[in-house]
Formats: structure tokens, sequence, C-alpha cells
């Protein structure tokens, strides 16, 4: 295997006043009158989803459990701390007492339980708990060891979505410190609405997504990103995980401009055992349109009663000799012989965390009109080909 390419997390944490710290309820432990230790204050959240961005997180998407594991300078473990979590969470606040004066590399995981099986490293085949509890403080490796692992994810039955990130910092001789860390699921989400305008319930018979990846690392490698300038400090992002939190904010207000101004993340690795897999959905229903003649604009198209939500690995399928990837999009219509066939050309990259709304428009002409958010449309004639 290639050697791992991850890029370290810098973050600047300002000084963290201790009385406020004493007097914070959400704090998991009393502190000392005099603190002669450094203490770390880890405020835990998801990143929001790029793209076509969310209003709400459903529970899968959200930590039911936490893992940090910090190392010292030296790579040594210095904690390894799990955290179950009271239902689905957005934010966790925790209290780490640290050796001070030394750079330290923090990895944080969320999740865990919902990985039965990792792979990648030498004599290792079982879950990621058991995994993890195999490092206990003081040993060494770790940091080389997760770099290497992989797995084959399992988003069914609404199981909560692994997660994971690796910041670095460096503290001084004395101080407390705290932060906001993100952690980044390690998954693509698509939502596929159907708008029937046809005079008839439609029956689709499956769609298909080609091709995706059936294993990721659970610490994302990326090798670089796009260096586009922080409006506020009129410097680039330090981190891909600060642009891919930028691109989350943003798209959440407007995906089309997060897209045109942030662009992609397209230099990642996948592992070298990862196989090219074909997504099927089968079986849709879409429901006759509600048309009101006298006041068009009251009508409504017919929508499949279950909307299509579904999660990909991350992945990158490359067009056959290039570097640029590309994904296709088959629709099978009860009663016609052909297949609506649409290559998603402006779908540059499905790195984890990335976000598709697929809107599929059906006419009585036979026209499908296909809209990727955040990209343009795209007019389907059943001929249409590869």
């Amino acid at each position: 295997m290639k050697t791992s390419i991850i890029h370290s997390i810098v973050v600047c944490l300002a000084a963290f006043a201790l009385p406020f710290m004493v007097a914070c309820s959400s704090r998991e432990e009393s502190l000392p009158e005099e603190i002669s230790e450094a203490i770390l204050y880890l405020n835990i959240e998801p990143v929001g989803l790029t793209r076509a961005g969310t209003a709400t997180l459903p529970d899968n998407e959200k930590m039911h459990s936490v893992r940090v594991i910090v190392l010292h300078e030296n790579g040594t473990v210095e904690h390894n701390k799990f955290y179950s979590l009271d239902g689905a969470q957005v934010q966790r606040a925790i209290l780490l007492k640290v050796t001070p004066d030394e750079k330290k590399k923090i990895y944080l995981f969320a999740n865990e339980e919902s990985v039965s099986a990792v792979e990648g490293v030498a004599d290792v085949n079982s879950t990621l708990s058991a995994f993890f509890h195999t490092y206990v403080e003081g040993m060494s490796g770790f940091e080389d060891a997760v770099n290497g692992l992989y797995f084959a994810p399992d988003y069914s039955a609404g199981k909560p979505i692994p997660m994971s990130s690796m910041y670095e910092i460096d503290f001084p001789e004395k101080g407390n410190f705290d932060g906001v860390f993100y952690v980044v699921r390690v998954a693509t989400k698509f939502t596929v609405n159907f708008k029937n305008w046809r005079g008839e319930e439609v029956t689709v018979e499956n769609f298909t997504i080609a091709s995706h990846a059936d294993r990721n690392f659970l610490m994302a490698h990326v090798s670089s990103y796009p260096k586009i300038l922080n409006l506020e400090t009129n410097q680039p992002y330090p981190t891909w995980i600060d642009w891919l939190k930028a691109v989350s904010d943003a798209s959440n207000e407007d995906s089309d401009a997060a897209t045109n101004r942030f662009g992609w993340l397209t230099d990642y690795r996948l592992p070298e055992q990862t196989t090219a897999k074909v997504y099927t959905h089968e079986g849709l229903k879409i429901g006759k349109p509600t048309v009101d003649i006298d006041y068009p604009d009251n009508s409504k198209p017919g929508v499949a009663s279950d909307v299509p939500v579904f999660y990909l690995p991350e992945s990158k399928n490359l067009k056959a000799g290039a570097t640029e990837q590309e994904y296709i999009l088959t629709i099978k219509i009860a009663g016609r012989a052909e297949p609506f066939v649409c290559k998603l050309d402006k779908l540059k990259a499905l790195f984890r965390n990335t976000h598709l709304v697929v809107n599929i428009t059906m006419y009585n002409s036979n026209e499908i009109v296909v809209d990727v958010i955040p990209y343009s449309e795209v007019n389907l004639e059943p001929e249409f080909g590869l």
C-alpha cells in the first residue's frame, strides 16, 4: 500500500478563562482553583453537509458516540477516551488535562459502533471499537495504523454514519485552551425527487448510479484542496476541514454560489483494494399530478410517496484515461424499452460529506429533465445515449 498522505489540521486556540470554565455547567468535570497542567476543552460537532446543504440533520447524521485519542509529540497515546452519548447529538463538550509544552495530535471519531469490521492493518480483523481498545496510554504506532485503516461502509437501517478528523495543536508551557473541532462523515448523501406532470401514474422500475467505491479509509487521505481566500482573513483556508466547513456554511445559504466560489476537492485517495459498484434503487411509484384548470398556479406534480434518500461511500470514478471523474444516472420506466441515461458531467467529485439533490421531472412528451443541485438542467430523451 502506498504511504498515506494525511493533512494535519493546525488549530490556533485562544486562551480560555478559568472563571468561565468553572461556571459553565456543560463541562464534564470541575477544575481545581490552581492549574499546573494544560487543560484542553473540546467542543466537538459534525461538520455540515456540503453542496446541496440541509436544514436539519436526521439522527443517523448526528453523533451517537464520540472517541478522543490524543497523541504526545513522540507519537505515544496520552488519552484514549470513549463517550457514549444520550441519543443523537450535534455537539459534545469534553475536558481533558494534558501535558503542556508540546505538539499534540488529536484524533476524533463518532459512531464507531457502526463499523463491524476493519481492514488495512496486519493482524487486525475486528470491529473498529476493538481496534481502538488495543491502544492504551503510552503505546506507540497508532498514527500509522489508523491512517492505513479502511472498511466497507454499511449505511442500512438508519445506522449512524461513522465520522473522523485529526487536528494538530501546539500547546505552550502553561495555559488553558478551547476550540470547536469538527468530525467529517465518511459518506456521501443523495436525495432523489421525482416530479410527474404526465396524465397518469408512472412506475419507475429502477434507477442506477454508476459507479461508486465499496471501501473507504477511516481517515480522509487528502493531497491538496482548493486554496480559496477566506474573505474575513484575506488568507487561504489553512486546512481542508476549514475549507469544507466554509463550503458547508455557504451551501446552506446558496448552493450555486458556493460551488462557483469554492470549487471542488478532487485530490484525494481511496484504498487500493476498492472496487467499483453500481447503486440500484428498485421499484418506485410516482403519483398523478393535481391540475387546476382555473388556477394553473395551484397545479402540483405527482411525487413519490417515499422520496429516495440514500448514502454511498466516498468515491472517485475516473473517466477512462483521464483524471476527471464521471458519474452516470440511468432511469428505467415501465412501458419504455429504452432507459433514460444521463452523464452527470458537472459532478466533479464525490468526496466525503457531499450532499447531492437530484430533481427528475417527467413530462407528457416523453421528456425527462434532470436537475442536479447545484448544477444546470439536462434534458433527456429515451434514446439519449452515452
